[in-house]
């Protein structure tokens, strides 16, 4: 795959890091697969030292596995990881609702009701959609004042994204998962805790269900 060449040398193991998790995360890196260095490094227009440091980092977040004598190989999406990052992200975004719901102005709620519209202008475009479903979330956890919360739920909804391309890419409807923002919202706007979890709670599960159903592959 082609990679966009980094140009500040400061930015170069970020730069490393956010292509190398985007490829793995849009499929364009399959699940098992192991990473060249030297082809990396080429692509990326970066040297060795700055792609290791990225490495390193993309294996402490577990999108990648060091495996001694063999190399260094992308993950394989399994079903205890889906559930694993399922039930922490159920638990987390119900706190962050917890948490912001008693914040909550006008304000915000046009914002949301922004990104709202941003989705609904790309149920045509399933990666589109995917981006500003996260970008709906992360709005949420970063309202709620968190920001040790908003950096788990960052990470664990990179991994549901992983997870959920390939169900997108199966050609499930986004015409439901549209929907189901417009009952977050409304429970958001009412300033209704309950309402809102709920809604939160029955999206979150519809989105599992769907990867686990759509992906034929998925292991034990």
């Amino acid at each position: 795959m082609s990679f966009l060449k980094a140009e500040q040398p400061q930015l170069f193991k970020d730069h490393a890091y956010k292509e190398i998790k985007k490829g793995i995360i849009q499929h364009e890196i399959d699940p098992g697969s192991m990473l060249n260095e030297r082809s990396l490094s080429e692509s990326l227009g970066i040297s060795r030292t700055p792609l290791r440091l990225a490495l390193q980092q993309l294996e402490l977040e577990g999108w990648v596995q060091s495996v001694p004598r063999k190399g260094i190989f992308v993950k394989t999406i399994n079903r205890q990881d889906v559930d694993d990052v399922f039930q922490l992200r159920k638990a987390n975004e119900v706190l962050a609702i917890e948490l912001l719901i008693p914040l909550l102005d006008d304000e915000t709620i046009d914002k949301i009701e922004k990104i709202d519209k941003q989705l609904y202008d790309s149920k045509e475009e399933p990666l589109k959609f995917l981006y500003c479903d996260s970008a709906f979330h992360l709005f949420l956890a970063e309202s709620s004042q968190n920001h040790r919360l908003f950096k788990l739920i960052q990470n664990l909804t990179d991994h549901f994204n992983w997870y959920r391309f390939t169900a997108l890419q199966a050609g499930k409807s986004l015409d439901e998962a549209y929907n189901e923002h417009h009952f977050i919202i409304e429970g958001l706007k009412a300033r209704n805790l309950s309402q809102t979890k709920e809604a939160m709670l029955s999206h979150l599960h519809n989105i599992y269900n769907t990867i686990i159903t759509k992906t034929a592959n998925l292991k034990e």
